[in-house]
């Protein structure tokens, strides 16, 4: 085979060789068939991968990459820095302390809000009383109670 026919001549040739090797029986057809085959095969991918090489190398296509990199790079850090807004936000929202809270509940601005009492359970006309010593009056809320007092 020679490497100036291009890979469509290449398989006409080794069908052509197949065809006259048939005739002759001494050499092995079907071999001579598929060697030929796979040169022209062989030849026609790396020409593919030579063109999409230079198709990617072009300086306009090297051009269109840079742009897209620094534009997913500014997006990446558009989103980082709202998402950081975002939590900072949600974190001066959660530290704030309402400036009118419900007086039959120990408001903790650092815990949970609600907490339970420690003292054992029926203990009716004492004070509540958690684990850090914090009390409460012991009447309990009931949404008549709460709203007069709390203003919700």
């Amino acid at each position: 085979m020679s490497d100036e026919l291009t890979p469509h001549e290449q398989a006409v040739q080794a069908v052509a060789d197949f065809d006259r090797a048939v005739h002759a029986p001494a050499v092995d057809a079907v071999g001579v068939l598929f060697r030929a085959l796979g040169a022209a095969s062989a030849q026609h991918a790396q020409e593919t991968r030579e063109a999409r090489a230079r198709w990617r190398n072009r300086p306009e296509a090297k051009a269109r990459r840079s742009a897209a990199a620094r534009k997913a790079a500014a997006t990446r850090t558009a989103k980082k820095a709202a998402e950081l807004a975002k939590w900072q936000a949600e974190a001066e929202r959660d530290a704030r302390v309402p400036k009118v809270h419900c007086p039959h509940i120990d408001f903790v601005p650092y815990g949970a809000g609600e907490t339970e009492c420690v003292l054992p359970p029926g203990h009716a006309g004492e004070d509540h009383q958690d684990a850090d010593g914090h009390s409460w009056p012991s009447d309990d809320c009931n949404e008549a109670d709460c709203g007069d007092a709390c203003g919700y």
